[in-house]
């Protein structure tokens, strides 16, 4: 069987890739973002993870009077541009750990990208108190 190849056209923007952890293996939001160094969109059309069993991507979406979380399929990346997961706009939504997770641990996720590759990062793990 044949590796996926691993994306050199994507990488984290410095200093912006963070989980918020929080008790009792409750879901956990991930941030980050992503700069795209190809002259094409990339697609990111799945994430996944060994310390998670799920990982699902979410849009905040607001009117005038309520604001809720959309779940979506993917997110694109513009060509030569970057897209951010940033607290009450997108987010990915990590459930149910596959073992303990506690603040200062790094989440291994993998985003699937629809030029068949793959991107491998490793998430800081967070407790809120930590991020003011």
């Amino acid at each position: 069987m044949a590796k996926t190849p691993v994306s050199t056209d994507i990488r984290v923007a410095k200093d912006s890739a963070w989980v918020r952890w929080l008790p009792n293996a409750l879901p956990a939001a991930g941030y980050i973002g992503l700069k795209n160094s190809a002259d094409k969109d990339i697609k990111v059309t799945k994430i996944k993870s060994p310390d998670y069993k799920n990982i699902t991507i979410y849009q905040t979406v607001t009117d005038s009077e309520n604001s809720k979380m959309v779940r979506l399929d993917g997110v694109t990346v513009p060509a030569k541009g970057d897209f951010s997961f940033v607290p009450g706009h997108y987010h990915i939504m990590l459930e149910k750990p596959t073992h303990l997770i506690t603040p200062g641990d790094n989440a291994r996720v993998i985003f699937f990208l629809d030029n068949g590759t793959i991107f491998k990062v490793r998430i800081p793990v967070r407790s809120s108190p930590e991020l003011y």
